[in-house]
C-alpha cells in the first residue's frame, strides 16, 4: 500500500491515464448557460483571477446524482447537462461550478495512503459562496425529487 500510494507511482498513474484516456468534450456554451462566462466571473470574484481556466464542458448526457466533477489529469471541469435548464437558477449552476473550481485551488491531499478531496480548507472556502446554504437546500431537494441516495458536486 505504501508503494502503491507513493508520489512516484501516483504521478506515473496520472501520466498513463492522461496518455491513454480522453474526455468527451462538448462545449462550454450550453443551451441556457455559458460556463466560460461563469468561470470568468467566479474566478475574478473569488480567486482574484488566479485560477488557470481548465477545459469547461457540459456532460454528454443528463446525470442524476453527480452534478459536476473536476478531472485534474485532463484539466477539465464537467457540469451536468441536467443543470443547463431555465428551470435551474443561474446561481445554483454557479455554485456547482464554484465547488469544482475549488478543486483546482485545493488539490487532493494524500494522507496515510488515502486521497482527501474535501479538506477543512476546501469546506471553509466553499461556505464563502453567498448562497451556500440555499444551494445545500437545492441539493437536498434534488435528492428528494430524483429519489437517489445523494446528489452532489464531486
Amino acid at each position: 500500500r505504501d508503494y502503491a500510494c507513493s508520489p512516484d507511482v501516483l504521478r506515473a498513474s496520472d501520466l498513463a491515464r492522461r496518455a491513454r484516456g480522453r474526455k468527451m468534450i462538448s462545449s462550454a456554451q450550453g443551451r441556457v448557460y455559458d460556463l466560460g462566462r461563469m468561470f470568468q466571473r467566479l474566478n475574478q470574484r473569488f480567486f482574484d483571477g488566479q485560477l488557470e481556466r481548465p477545459t469547461l464542458t457540459w456532460s454528454q448526457r443528463r446525470t442524476r446524482t453527480i452534478l459536476g466533477h473536476h478531472d485534474s489529469v485532463h484539466e477539465t471541469i464537467v457540469i451536468s447537462k441536467t443543470l443547463d435548464s431555465e428551470e435551474v437558477p443561474e446561481w445554483f449552476v454557479e455554485y456547482i461550478l464554484y465547488h469544482e473550481m475549488l478543486h483546482i485551488k485545493h488539490p487532493a491531499r494524500l494522507i496515510n495512503g488515502r486521497r482527501y478531496y474535501h479538506t477543512k480548507a476546501f469546506r471553509t472556502d466553499e461556505q464563502r459562496y453567498p448562497r451556500f446554504n440555499e444551494a445545500q437546500l437545492w441539493l437536498d431537494q434534488i435528492v428528494r425529487e430524483r429519489r437517489t441516495l445523494r446528489a452532489r458536486a464531486a
